[in-house]
């Protein structure tokens, strides 16, 4: 009975509730569970392909710009999670009210999903050629998943106590791990070889890495407050914020490119294999995948809070492990590119609308009693608005209309031009006479 007492006192539970003082953490917490979320294997692909996209000088300029952005945009979605010591989805019910909420929150809840089912399924079929390569053994990919999926979901039911404590352990491990290749490569082919001349296929401009990196990211910065609601200072969350997005996320991902161009591929397996480090680098995998999930099974639970305010956020979070070990034994990996796109699409502008509305009325989000109307329709027209856009800057081969471009990156066309909207309507509003 005692053990089971403990257990209960280290579950977080009532998410509406906001963190009381011995809950709340310094900028390192943060800083190490977010560097851990940045840190995986889809993570690394994207690097890889942005290395062989490009040459070295070009992806590196791109991304250092890219992810000062992304700082700016981090800064300001985690300072509106700690004014309000409330979790993304409860943020968006006072946006777009406590009905015109629901679809955006359903989207969170399916977009952390799959984020969820991808990683399992990629780190399982990781896990199955490390296996087959090096030890000859065929592992079951199925009951791989399960397991694997049981094993990440454990520390994301507790809730960001356990988080905390997977990133200290793993970070550093991480960092230190992930250098191993790029010193081998480097002592095989030179310094030289990352600067030198090579034929690119389908070449990627200045400016398009800058908006891919921006829109890769966008989801993630989005649902900042789910985390930053727990920082004690605003100077907590700018370090934060700012180490991660503008100093660790950009030399990660420069590290992920430099392995693309070195080894001449974007698969992080097929790299580890290269270099000679495939059964340590099954640790790299196996913690790589764990950190980065943690955070997307915690954002559904905390989603599905705001569906379901009766049930608590633990037995959420293990309804959300079940369903997203679901989706991996499913084949998610399968149909996800074309998934991801619209998600995105339909996920950026609503972070624009709830900042852009935070800036407009703080004292929405900030008063406890603050009434929550069914619906608010600014805020909606917004989100919808930006939605537009987005498919109308979307590329014809992505399935979108490719009528006009703005950024490149239709994402952040959304979200932007959702800000957008939502100030000319409360300037039109405000301007309007009062009648009689």
């Amino acid at each position: 009975m005692k053990l089971l007492r403990k257990l209960a006192g280290l579950v977080e539970r009532n998410p509406e509730r906001p963190p009381e003082a011995g809950e709340l953490r310094r900028w390192p917490f943060l800083t190490l569970v977010l560097v851990g979320v940045s840190i995986s294997v889809p993570f690394f692909t994207f690097g890889g392909q942005l290395g062989q996209r490009a040459d070295f000088t070009t992806v590196a300029i791109g991304v250092i710009l890219g992810s000062a952005l992304l700082g700016i945009w981090g800064v300001i979605t985690g300072y509106i999670g700690l004014v309000a010591r409330l979790p993304t989805a409860m943020i968006i019910q006072r946006t777009f009210g406590r009905n015109g909420s629901m679809a955006i929150v359903a989207m969170m809840v399916l977009t952390s999903f799959c984020w969820f089912g991808l990683q399992t399924q990629i780190l399982v079929k990781s896990l199955s050629a490390i296996l087959r390569t090096q030890l000859n053994y065929q592992l079951d990919e199925r009951l791989g998943v399960v397991l694997v999926g049981a094993l990440i979901a454990s520390t994301a039911v507790i809730g960001v106590k356990a988080m905390g404590k997977v990133a200290v352990v793993s970070v550093p491990l991480l960092l230190l791990a992930t250098l191993v290749p790029l010193a081998i490569g480097l002592d095989r082919h030179g310094a030289e070889a990352l600067f030198a001349a090579r034929v690119i296929d389908a070449p990627m401009g200045l400016g398009m890495i800058v908006s891919v990196v921006v829109g890769a990211e966008v989801f993630g910065c989005s649902i900042n407050p789910d985390l930053s609601r727990f920082l004690k200072t605003a100077g907590d969350n700018a370090t934060a914020m700012t180490i991660n997005y503008a100093v660790a996320f950009p030399l990660l991902l420069i590290l992920a490119a430099a392995l693309g161009t070195l080894y001449g591929n974007a698969d992080l397996v097929a790299t580890m294999l290269a270099a000679g480090i495939a059964l340590p680098g099954t640790l790299i995998i196996i913690l790589a995948t764990w950190t980065s999930n943690d955070k997307n099974l915690y954002a559904s639970a905390l989603a599905l809070s705001a569906l379901f305010p009766k049930v608590e956020r633990w037995q959420l979070a293990t309804v959300a492990g079940v369903l997203g070990t679901c989706l991996a034994a499913a084949d998610i990996l399968g149909h996800f590119i074309l998934l991801l796109t619209f998600m995105g699409l339909l996920i950026a502008p609503m972070s624009g609308a709830y900042v852009a509305d935070f800036l407009m009325n703080r004292t929405r989000y900030t008063d406890a009693n603050a009434a929550i109307p069914a619906y608010r329709a600014a805020p909606i027209a917004a989100w919808i608005f930006g939605i537009v856009i987005g498919i109308m800057t979307l590329p014809r081969e992505n399935v979108g209309l490719g009528l006009f471009e703005l950024t490149h990156a239709p994402t952040v066309d959304a979200l932007l031009a959702a800000m957008a909207f939502l100030f000319v309507a409360q300037r039109v509003t405000s301007a309007r006479p009062a009648t009689a």
